[in-house]
């Protein structure tokens, strides 16, 4: 007679079972759609997208004409300044940029802190945007406070066998979700909103992964219309879906769409889309020739090192995955970079316009006190880095990398 199963065992079998069941278990499919749709969505998308670029510009345009002749007035030397911050992607490394801009509030004078004219932000440069985009130190304060506690919960693995296809992810966000809510509240929403009338900008990017191209967001906008219908859910899923590492960190589904991880199509949010002749400058010379065109000045936050320390990789696929996706990033960010440099020197080359472009990154000496992602010590390390380099002006380099 066969012996029976000991209680320890039979558990043991039982947990598996409900494991694997657990597993096995996947969202419902989404209705499929014909590629014919596909295109014709793609194209009405394309169209939508022009039209946000072109109404913004617009805005932008008659934001920076109304600063020009408010300067004109005060003196005849002043020159209005349009301050823009690009804030880039990097995972739990957004400590750092959450850092800068608290550093820089101690900063007086020609490179103090200014009230943004537009703020852009992609993937954990998404997350921070907001609190950049209202400037006070009180809101500055609470993301770099959300960065500097990272709680357990934030990341939750949906189980031993988390890497099966049937599931959504690798991880879900719990935590993270619960933590943005608290941090950008319904208060905080409601300052967004109350910038609409004012010609300043909030954008963030995202990746439509059914139609496999950029998804450009007036947050502005966005917040707006979610207050107005009562779905404040509306602007978290956008930043989250900013952030959504594929694959790694949930998707997020939008009106007909799937949405992940901004850094796929554009790790900055710069503009580098708009053809030359209908960049700003190029506008304000056409329509604007007598008065003098205001100074345009660029801050890149690069949550990442322009040059990682190189190390030896095990011939793993999640070891080879991880450095090489991580690479791919930070090399098309630092050629955006570039071209945002160019862009600059084309501008005052052409149009005798004064731009700036001034970048902030992680030393590339710097080195994680531990490894792993979402580690206090790391994040915290991080945040004090940026705080000092935030509160040195010299930190901020003003040549191409």
């Amino acid at each position: 007679m066969p012996r029976p199963l000991t209680t320890p065992i039979l558990q043991s079998a039982l947990a598996l079972l409900v494991a694997l069941l657990a597993a096995c278990s996947s969202p419902p499919p989404r209705p499929e759609r014909s590629l014919a749709e596909l295109f014709a969505s793609r194209a009405a998308e394309d169209a939508a997208q022009r039209e946000v670029g072109e109404r913004l510009l617009a805005t932008f345009v008659k934001r920076a004409e109304a600063e020009a002749r408010e300067a004109a007035k005060t003196s005849r030397r002043s020159r209005a300044t349009i301050d823009l911050l690009i804030i880039s992607g990097g995972g739990d490394w957004g400590a750092f940029g959450a850092g800068v801009l608290k550093g820089w509030g101690k900063v007086k004078g020609e490179l103090a802190r200014p009230q943004f004219d537009v703020v852009t932000g992609v993937s954990t440069g998404a997350m921070i945007a907001p609190f950049a985009f209202l400037g006070d130190d009180e809101s500055i304060e609470r993301i770099v406070q959300l960065y500097r506690h990272p709680r357990e919960d934030w990341v939750s693995s949906r189980g031993f066998f988390f890497f099966l296809p049937n599931n959504p992810s690798f991880y879900a966000l719990p935590g993270l979700e619960r933590e943005m809510r608290t941090a950008l509240d319904r208060r905080m929403l409601e300052r967004i909103a109350a910038e609409e009338n004012t010609g300043r900008g909030l954008l963030v990017n995202t990746t439509n992964i059914d139609l496999g191209q950029m998804r450009l967001w007036d947050i502005v906008a966005e917040t707006r219309k979610a207050l107005a219908s009562d779905n404040q859910e509306h602007v978290y899923s956008i930043l989250l879906a900013s952030a959504g590492i594929p694959a790694v960190f949930p998707s997020r589904g939008i009106s007909d769409y799937l949405y992940v991880d901004g850094a796929i199509t554009g790790n900055i949010l710069y503009g580098g889309r708009v053809r030359e002749e209908e960049s700003l400058p190029a506008q304000w010379l056409a329509k604007h020739s007598k008065l003098p065109m205001p100074r345009f000045r660029y801050w890149v936050i690069f949550n990442n090192q322009f040059r990682f320390p190189p190390q030896v990789t095990q011939d793993r696929w999640p070891d080879i995955m991880t450095r090489a996706t991580i690479m791919a990033t930070q090399t098309s960010t630092l050629n955006s970079i570039r071209h945002l440099y160019a862009q600059a020197e084309i501008a005052k080359l052409k149009y005798g316009a004064d731009v700036e472009v001034r970048v902030m990154a992680v030393p590339d000496a710097w080195i994680p006190p531990s490894p792993g992602t979402f580690k206090a010590d790391v994040m915290n390390e991080l945040a004090d880095l940026g705080e000092q380099m935030g509160a040195d002006p010299s930190r901020w380099r003003t040549e191409s990398p």
